[in-house]
């Protein structure tokens, strides 16, 4: 059953498209942290074998991650807010 049938096409396609908006950019940002975590575990284990000196890289560098990930993520997250339409203007109803 097509629940948007009893709404104009156009109201539809927005929340479509609205839909597939925000689905792209939860998954650029998911695929974006793993990707961050990923090369900094594999850095910090580098550099932890490479100097000799246990976890200590690895720690540190995931901590550090921290902010990187947060800022690509606003980032990310503005550039995808700007293609959100505004929307369109309420019809006023009088009695």
């Amino acid at each position: 059953m097509n629940y948007e049938g009893n709404q104009p096409d156009a109201v539809a396609k927005r929340q479509r498209a609205f839909s597939r908006l925000l689905a792209r950019t939860m998954v650029l940002v998911g695929l974006l942290t793993v990707l961050i975590v990923g090369v900094t575990l594999a850095l910090g284990f580098w550099l932890g074998k490479h100097f000799g000196n246990g976890p200590l890289w690895t720690i540190g560098l995931l901590v550090g991650s921290i902010p990187v990930t947060t800022a690509v993520m606003y980032v990310v997250v503005r550039r995808a807010a700007r293609g959100v339409p505004p929307p369109p203007p309420a019809e006023s109803q009088q009695d």
